[in-house]
């Protein structure tokens, strides 16, 4: 599959529909997040990642300007292949190359393990966002770089 794997730096402006029909059929139909919840005013100005396959999108992500990463999603039949985890890198790095310290996330509770991992901390309670449980993570992106 890596062959015909593309990650890319992706804008709004220019990927729309492909981050649109990735996250709407994954976040809101999979997982049903309100619609009005997963596309915000954010989106035309964060930094997206998109990964494809074979031209077709299968995963992505966003940071913002102040370093939160929020939206990582991966099509079902490419889960468990690292594809998260890639788009987390990207992410991380377009923090570093800004000179973005620190980066966030609001994880939602089963995947806190998989962001450790790479260097975040937990921190603050558990709280409700779209109806799943959540709880935010702080990193330094030189460390989590280190060991993704």
């Amino acid at each position: 599959m890596s062959s015909d794997l593309t990650a890319m730096s992706a804008t709004w402006h220019q990927h729309r529909d492909s981050l649109k029909s990735l996250r709407t059929l994954i976040n809101v139909t999979e997982l049903r997040v309100p619609h009005d919840v997963e596309f915000d005013s954010k989106d035309p100005h964060a930094k997206h990642v998109l990964i494809q396959h074979q031209q077709q999108p299968i995963a992505c992500g966003r940071i913002t300007t102040t370093g939160v990463i929020s939206r990582i999603c991966v099509l079902k039949s490419h889960r468990q292949l690292g594809l998260g985890a890639l788009v987390l890198k990207k992410l991380v790095e377009f923090a570093a190359d800004d000179q973005v310290e620190r980066v966030s996330l609001s994880a939602k509770l089963d995947t806190i393990d998989f962001y450790a991992q790479y260097g975040f901390t937990p921190h603050g309670q558990v709280f409700m966002s779209a109806g799943v449980p959540r709880r935010h993570a702080i990193g330094n992106t030189e460390h989590i770089l280190k060991n993704i």
